[in-house]
């Protein structure tokens, strides 16, 4: 049986307040017992008065959003971590049921919520991600970086033999649009300690399905696009590793 008190949800925020309310009564919804926490990157909006009438703990760092999930891992006590992006809608009501029969097997280490009507799955996305706390003990993210950082938790599952299991239809994303994210990313791969062809190559697959999963057709036509602007910050990451995280309209 599980029991609200076994879970974190942690929120990494940065000017938020446009999608904020609604991810945090998801994740009431669903654990309303659970204990929150917003991350947050000193947030310029509302972010911060929201999280508080959500009785989340609101702890603020300034550093970027590697350091956030690893202020994350290190500040969960419960059983289980929940990552939730907060621009992240939970909607599916058993999927903290699914995520701990599956964490209870020892071949699995993680449990990725997938958006609505997305089929093809790929690495270990963290808009909605369950990890056992256990597993994750120490320093796993570098504060370096500023994006790809589930890259670190990946690694650690790999190097304890641990694999990830997909749960269809568990959430939606209303992503908002970042100005330069594809040079952001590209520049923060660069970063990695295997930032080679191998990611250059395991990014083109990921935006490739990530555009497939839309099902739009100007998703699927920009892919191309985004991919040349993510080898943009890949060969020049210096002007992209660390960007505004916030909301542009441009």
């Amino acid at each position: 049986m599980i029991e609200d008190k076994d879970f974190t949800f942690c929120v990494c925020t940065f000017n938020s307040g446009k999608t904020l309310e609604r991810c945090l009564k998801g994740i009431y919804r669903l654990g309303p017992g659970s204990r929150i926490l917003v991350v947050d990157h000193y947030s310029q909006d509302e972010t911060v008065k929201i999280g508080k009438s959500f009785n989340a703990k609101i702890i603020q760092e300034s550093k970027g959003l590697g350091h956030a999930r690893q202020v994350c891992l290190e500040s969960a006590h419960t059983r289980y971590l929940v990552f939730v992006d907060s621009d992240v809608e939970i909607v599916r009501d058993d999927f903290l049921e699914i995520a701990t029969q599956i964490l209870a097997k020892d071949d699995y280490g993680a449990v990725v919520g997938l958006a609505l009507g997305h089929r093809f799955r790929y690495g270990l996305p963290a808009g909605l991600l369950v990890l056992r706390t256990k597993d994750f003990t120490g320093k796993i993210v570098p504060d370096y970086v500023d994006a790809r950082e589930t890259y670190f938790i990946q690694r650690r599952l790999q190097s304890s033999g641990l694999s990830t299991f997909y749960v269809t239809d568990s959430m939606i994303h209303r992503s908002q649009y970042r100005r330069f994210k594809p040079e952001w990313e590209g520049a923060n791969t660069r970063l990695l300690p295997a930032g080679g062809l191998a990611q250059l190559i395991l990014a083109l697959q990921t935006i490739m399905l990530l555009s497939l999963n839309s099902r739009n057709l100007k998703n699927i036509v920009y892919a191309p696009i985004f991919y040349l602007k993510f080898i943009r910050g890949f060969v020049n990451p210096a002007p992209w590793v660390r960007l505004d995280r916030g909301v542009s309209s441009a």
